[in-house]
């Protein structure tokens, strides 16, 4: 045995290590130290680490309005969690708590592919709908050093409400810009077509004043029908603005009641005899046996004299206007011929537009709001309007009005445009 090894003991019983036994002792007690010292490192960093995987689980958790998830290079979810997971009909993956193996697929394929882009380093966006609710995804690398990257974060907001919003102020200023532009033409129109009737009452009224005598009674039937056309022309324009009114404010109620169709069309011609232009005729059969008819008086017509006004302003001097009626057994049916002008076919399907003007009506009376407000008054009476025409050959205008219809129910046609 080395002498390193002996070991003796005295009169006392007391045991002597040599140096060499004392040496091995030393490294002993410094090894533990050691591991004590790595043993409270590791346990610090530990409680760090669960720190930090707690405060990970509730950011995630906590996440208001979408969710916070992880996914690994094989798109699976590492970490899942936030306040609209119940929105998504997902379940919560903690970093801490116990993974759950069956997650949701949330994602297209089309924007897994997308998001793939992010492993390469790339910041991707996309929107995604889920349930009627839209969802924006940001997805960002989770960087390792150096090392390749292999988790992506994926951040998905809820701005279901916030899109909302941004539609709705959208289409108010739409709104706004259409109000101000239709008040423009508006301004416009109103100065240039009340100005028209005015000036001509107003020379009519002066040449009467100095007509004398009988030489000039032809002269004075001429400028009297020119006030009376005016007039007529003054009114037509008021009620048009009053009618629109009370079409945005929804203020317009049908009331129906009988009415005897071939009377009332006779009744509404003799009263627009004024605005025939010299030698047009208007020629006026109503079809079929029965006649009563249970509508709306105020609103038919308005859709008479708007229909047969047009005619006769876009006709010729001694055209003729061909009016027909009938009334089967389920609705009234009327027609409106002219050989005017037409409607150039690039135009037509502008026409029942607020204010529209064709070009080729540009020199001619008128606001524009006519067939705007008679198509509106038709759609009330749950009607069809509907139209051919050839550019200086002429138009027919047909409407369709049900006898037994609900108002409550039916589709703008003016909102199809």
């Amino acid at each position: 045995m080395k002498p390193s090894a002996i070991k003796h003991q005295d009169e006392s019983g007391v045991t002597e290590q040599t140096p060499g036994s004392a040496n091995a002792l030393n490294k002993i007690q410094s090894i533990s130290r050691e591991l004590q010292v790595q043993i409270q490192e590791r346990r610090a960093i530990e409680a760090k680490l669960a720190k930090i995987q707690r405060l990970h689980d509730t950011m995630s958790h906590h996440f208001p309005d979408g969710v916070i998830c992880v996914l690994n290079r094989e798109m699976q979810n590492v970490l899942m969690n936030g306040k609209n997971l119940t929105e998504l009909d997902l379940t919560p993956l903690g970093m801490a708590g116990e993974k759950s193996q069956n997650q949701k697929l949330l994602f297209s394929d089309e924007t897994l592919t997308r998001l793939r882009k992010a492993f390469d380093g790339d910041s991707v966006s996309c929107e995604i709908k889920v349930k009627d609710k839209d969802f924006h995804v940001t997805s960002v690398p989770l960087l390792d050093g150096k090392n390749p990257v292999q988790e992506i974060l994926c951040v998905i907001q809820n701005v279901t409400e916030r899109k909302r919003m941004e539609e709705g102020l959208i289409k108010a200023l739409e709104k706004e810009k259409e109000l101000g532009e239709l008040k423009s033409r508006f301004v416009t129109m109103a100065s240039h077509e009340f100005r028209t009737p005015l000036t001509t009452i107003l020379s009519s009224t002066f040449l009467l004043e100095n007509y004398a005598g009988q030489n000039f009674e032809k002269e004075k039937v001429i400028h009297t029908n020119r006030i009376r056309r005016a007039v007529n022309n003054l009114t037509l324009i008021l009620n048009e603005f009053l009618s629109l009114e009370k079409l945005e404010q929804n203020k317009v109620q049908v009331v129906r009641s009988d009415v005897n169709i071939p009377e009332y069309i006779q009744d509404t011609l003799s009263e627009m005899e004024v605005v025939k232009r010299e030698r047009q005729v208007i020629e006026y059969r109503h079809l079929g046996d029965l006649s009563i008819a249970r509508l709306d008086h105020h609103l038919l017509w308005s859709i008479v004299t708007n229909l047969i006004s047009n005619s006769l302003k876009y006709s010729k001097m001694g055209d003729k206007i061909e009016i027909t009626s009938e009334v089967n057994g389920n609705s009234v049916v009327l027609g409106v011929k002219d050989t005017g002008i037409g409607i150039p076919s690039d135009e037509q399907q502008f026409i029942f537009g607020r204010f529209y003007r064709a070009r080729n009506a540009a020199n001619f009376e008128g606001t524009g709001l006519g067939l705007h407000i008679i198509q509106k008054y038709i759609y009330l009476l749950q009607g069809t309007i509907t139209f051919e025409s050839q550019l200086d050959v002429g138009t027919v205008f047909t409407v369709v009005l049900p006898l037994d219809t609900n108002e409550a129910t039916g589709t703008d046609p003016s909102k199809q445009l």
